[in-house]
């Protein structure tokens, strides 16, 4: 059955929250809590979460009692640094590092309409950019939060380069504002195409490995090769379409080129 998902919307600073309130026309969700908005009838919530890991971990926790459906969609949106990336451009964070912890997490693997790149999180402000991340404050908080609550697919970060080594914006303020208003219609076409699928979709990739494991052996490895290409092909190719693919197929290889096929054809496209 298809069902429209929630989408929380988690940002660090009230101006970069402003152009996603004013584009999803959102208002003041309860007068006790003055750092939540939404709008109800479109499923959508914000919190304004302050700067800082431990402030991004208490939102994600006061946001799930909120909404405490397991499908909800996370989505982070706000500005970081990077040592030559263009000042203005997006990028989709995959990847999520800290300077002072080993653990790394991870967003979706889906395939979207804008760069990718890794973010380092850290506890004050970035001035070298010594390495290839963007740097921000929040992200790893985020994660962290959201690694017990939900599965990674449903985790979406964006952020957009506000200063590298030449140049850093004279008003981070209005800087925010314009350039989250430049890219928010972008991010919610990708986030529509996800939020209006069938739960099926995204939840029966154990259903289809079993069908093609009953007509082929399939090794540890190419199993995981399969949960992997699976996660991708859901998002572009109805269930009935890949369970033909896997019926007519000659040889598991075949068929693991065929999905492979399908997602070159798909980058090349968007």
């Amino acid at each position: 059955m298809s069902k429209t998902k929630i989408i929380n919307f988690l940002v660090a600073l009230k101006h970069e929250a402003l152009p996603i309130i004013d584009y999803f026309e959102l208002t003041l969700n309860d007068k006790k809590y003055r750092n939540i908005f939404s709008n109800v009838e479109k499923n959508i919530f914000l919190i304004i979460t302050g700067i800082g890991i431990q402030n991004a971990k208490k939102a994600v926790a006061k946001l799930k009692q909120l909404n405490n459906n397991k499908n909800d969609i996370w989505v982070n949106i706000g500005i970081a640094g990077h040592e030559t990336f263009k000042v203005g451009s997006i990028y989709e964070i995959k990847k999520v590092i800290s300077s002072n912890n080993k653990n790394t997490f991870f967003t979706n693997s889906f395939y979207n309409k804008v760069p990718t790149s890794t973010i380092c999180c850290v506890n004050k402000e970035e001035k070298k950019y010594n390495n290839k991340y963007l740097y921000d404050m929040e992200s790893y908080g985020f994660l962290e939060a959201l690694d017990s609550l939900t599965i990674k697919e449903n985790i979406f970060m964006f952020k957009i380069v506000s200063d590298n080594l030449q140049f850093k914006p004279k008003s981070y303020k209005n800087f925010a504002i314009s350039f989250i208003s430049k890219h928010i219609r972008k991010i919610d076409t990708i986030l529509d195409k996800y939020r209006n699928k069938p739960l099926e979709n995204f939840y029966d990739i154990t259903l289809m490995l079993n069908i093609i494991k009953n007509k082929y052996h399939v090794t540890f490895y190419n199993k995981k090769k399969l949960e992997k290409i699976l996660t991708k092909i859901f998002v572009i190719k109805s269930q009935k379409e890949i369970k033909n693919d896997v019926l007519i197929s000659k040889s598991l290889n075949s068929l693991i080129k065929k999905f492979e096929s399908y997602l070159t054809k798909y980058i090349l496209k968007i």
